[in-house]
């Protein structure tokens, strides 16, 4: 049985306070910088701009962009995993103020995750599959906007 839960050190308070403070400014900015913009900002290429084909996270930035002006359906039209990490943000908001309010530390009760040759091996599976659904929702669906058909994966998977 794991023990009750412990109260707050002032380190972990103000690491909350901050984690307050800082994600919803960035939903905030998420939800009021037009996406096109942030090109200008970022001279990193893309990983769809190098290889071809979308990652698994391209597109979520715009997709976050029109899921918090409630455009639900451009959202999941550039990646349906921008709906888990609202939802995931916003329960992590939701737990910190909790914290705060009652003084507990309940991210200590979290289970903690033991990373073994099979742990890594599932996640590594997990994360190849998540990226051929994204690649193929990105290819049945014509979105040209995530692919790149001078890329060298693009031309291989699509042959003409």
């Amino acid at each position: 049985m794991k023990a009750p839960f412990s109260a707050l050190s002032p380190n972990e308070r103000r690491a909350r306070l901050l984690a307050l403070i800082i994600l919803p400014a960035v939903l905030f900015l998420l939800r009021n910088v037009r996406p096109d913009g942030l090109r200008t900002w970022l001279w990193i290429p893309s990983c769809g701009a190098v290889t071809g084909l979308p990652c698994i996270f391209c597109g979520t930035t715009r997709a976050l962009h029109f899921l918090l002006n409630g455009d639900f359906s451009r959202a999941l039209y550039f990646n349906w995993l921008a709906f888990p990490l609202v939802a995931v943000t916003a329960m992590l908001i939701i737990l910190l103020v909790a914290e705060l309010l009652l003084g507990c530390n309940y991210l200590a009760r979290l289970p903690t995750i033991r990373f073994t040759r099979a742990s890594l091996g599932g996640l590594f599976a997990g994360l190849l599959l998540l990226w051929c659904l994204q690649v193929y929702l990105a290819l049945s669906q014509h979105k040209h906007e995530l692919l790149n058909p001078t890329g060298p994966l693009y031309s291989l998977i699509l042959r003409q």
